[in-house]
């Protein structure tokens, strides 16, 4: 495998990103993506092939741990997201800086006088 630079001149073939994680695949000669710090390491097909399958055996093999986990979580976003929404319904604040109750209780005192002095 050799090692090549982003930006750099390159002939047909398989490049792979270690950082990245990215395959770029030239059909003809052409310059590699990205700058001079990003580095590509070219895949011959001996190399490739074995690595593909293997990558697709690690799949296979997580894919029903992907799927448990998956529904657990689903489930408990379910039971436990609609617990919490009914848990915040029920908390409320009686203070509320958007309103003002200007013409509350001052009323009621004085109405409340005005029957004392008539009665």
């Amino acid at each position: 495998m050799t090692r090549h630079s982003g930006g750099e001149s390159v002939g047909a073939g398989m490049y792979w990103n270690l950082r990245s994680m990215n395959v770029v695949g030239l059909k003809t000669a052409g310059v590699l993506p990205g700058g001079g710090d990003s580095t590509y390491r070219r895949l011959p097909f001996i190399v490739l092939f074995p690595l593909m399958i293997a990558v697709g055996g690690v799949y296979i093999l997580f894919l029903p741990v992907m799927i448990i986990c998956t529904t657990i979580y689903m489930v408990g976003v379910r039971v436990f997201g609609s617990l919490l929404l009914q848990m915040r319904k029920s908390v409320a604040f009686g203070w509320r800086p958007s309103e003002a109750y200007l013409s509350g209780k001052g009323t009621e005192k004085k109405e409340g006088e005005t029957e004392k002095k008539e009665g």
